[in-house]
């Protein structure tokens, strides 16, 4: 038990530091993402210059790095409220957590390459 413990008590603050760091790329993302939809505006051409972009195989490594960063950041940070609520079997939570990350990252990957 000791050691488990000890893992635990690791992986708890890198958990913490992936999550800082999804932050800061989710800044990042989010403002590109943003400054293409205000350039274009909401409209046709803005739904224009996204399929096109996503032809770019450096247009579709950034939005899969953006949905990686999302999933990530929104499963984690809500794993965090779970587990502030002292729920009990953390391990089946974090299998959840993982499964639900998983299931966005490989739906949004999907999207990506369905759409173009």
């Amino acid at each position: 038990m000791a050691s488990n413990e000890s893992i635990k008590g690791r992986l708890e603050p890198i958990a913490w530091l992936f999550q800082i760091f999804s932050a800061i790329f989710l800044v990042f993302f989010l403002t590109v993402h943003l400054i293409l939809a205000h350039i274009y505006g909401i409209s046709n051409d803005l739904l224009k210059v996204i399929v096109n972009n996503l032809k770019d195989p450096w247009w579709q490594a950034f939005y899969i790095i953006f949905i990686i960063a999302l999933a990530y950041h929104g499963t984690n940070g809500l794993r965090g409220v779970i587990f502030d609520m002292n729920v009990k079997n953390k391990k089946a939570w974090n299998a959840l957590f993982w499964a639900m990350a998983l299931i966005i990252i490989g739906y949004g990957t999907f999207l990506i390459y369905a759409i173009h």
